[in-house]
């Protein structure tokens, strides 16, 4: 009968109660509710203040964000060298990968510093060819814009095509750097879109 009584007893501590239950569920809420309010981001841009352990980040589109950066974040220098906390400064252009939470803010998981990408200044115009030089095109565009297309010895032309190929009256795309004088494009590569219509041949009259 003893035996019986303490073999109930053991048992019955095996199984959980409605208040273990609740507990256990309680805790896979909270759980998924951290899984569902973190989520995989990187932020993209140069540090704009450092405090005691995060860094604020200013983005791409000018926004500010925070990147709480803790003891075990890998951090990578520029040129690939191992780094800590210590060496970021304000001005350095990173690349800051972890987790955000439902705030906004990120967990660092890895940083890199990397140097600030060059802004690409390159610009696209087409439009018809009104008139040819030994190192440049005037060109129209279809708002009756008048652009000077200056060209080099770094200057492709698409197809088999030459400079001395594209006459008057061409339709032509040119993708190039801005000049410092205004409606002027050193071009980088200049496209034909269509030749200029030939003169139908004259039938004489008999």
């Amino acid at each position: 009968m003893i035996l019986a009584f303490l073999l109930t007893a053991s048992l019955l501590t095996q199984i959980p109660s409605a208040t273990d239950s609740a507990i256990r569920q309680a805790v896979k809420d909270q759980v998924a509710a951290i899984k569902t309010s973190v989520a995989k981001r990187a932020f993209v841009g140069p540090i704009s203040a450092k405090s005691e352990a995060s860094i604020t980040i200013t983005n791409l589109g000018n926004l500010t964000r925070t990147a709480v950066v803790a003891g075990d974040a890998t951090i990578k220098l520029a040129g690939g060298k191992e780094g800590t906390f210590a060496d970021l400064k304000v001005g350095n252009f990173v690349i800051a990968m972890g987790d955000v939470d439902s705030q906004g803010t990120l967990a660092v998981k890895r940083l890199l510093v990397i140097a600030k990408p060059t802004p690409d200044k390159r610009v696209v115009i087409s439009g018809r060819v009104t008139d040819t030089s030994a190192a440049s095109f005037t060109l129209e565009t279809a708002k009756k814009e008048t652009w000077t297309v200056k060209f080099t010895s770094n200057t492709s032309f698409a197809g088999k095509i030459k400079k001395t190929d594209i006459k008057a009256g061409d339709r032509i795309v040119a993708v190039g750097n801005p000049a410092a004088t205004a409606n002027t494009l050193t071009a980088k590569l200049i496209v034909q879109l269509s030749t200029s219509p030939t003169a139908s041949p004259v039938t004489p009259v008999i």
